[in-house]
């Protein structure tokens, strides 16, 4: 029994000397003073505004009309679309673009620092703010 009692304070021991495994990159934006911002943060953020966002080394205008219609364009591409968005009671901004096929992505939008980014359902950092101006269109 001792010698069992022995072990499980060396295996408790070396556990806690252990790092941590990391979350997802959702977690570590929360964990690190990071703030999911609210249904309603998020229409007063997007609403009827372009917002330039970067994706990886692409960089996108999005204008979050007031009729929930997304209109999205790549800068220095030949890419531009149309699509729908839906802000949840859950916190979330949900679009849905053609290649969709009706089905909605839903995000979560997070505040650090002076920096807001869009994270998927699995957690990944999708997009980051450079620029949100009111707008009528892109």
């Amino acid at each position: 029994m001792r010698h069992l009692l022995a072990t499980s304070v060396a295996l408790v021991v070396t556990l806690a000397g252990m790092p941590v495994l990391a979350g997802t990159q959702l977690d570590e934006a929360l964990a690190t003073g990071g703030n999911r911002l609210s249904s309603e943060e998020i229409a007063g953020l997007i609403v009827g505004k372009r917002v330039t966002a970067k994706a990886g080394h692409k960089t996108f205008d999005f204008y979050y009309s007031p009729s929930n219609k997304l209109s999205a364009r790549l800068h220095g591409g030949d890419w531009s679309g149309d699509g729908n968005y839906a802000i949840t009671d859950g916190n979330q901004v949900c679009v849905s673009m053609p290649k969709d096929e009706g089905r909605y992505r839903c995000l979560t939008v997070v505040r650090s620092d002076d920096a807001v980014r869009k994270y998927n359902a699995e957690g990944k950092m999708t997009f980051e703010f450079l620029n949100i101006e009111t707008a009528t269109g892109l």
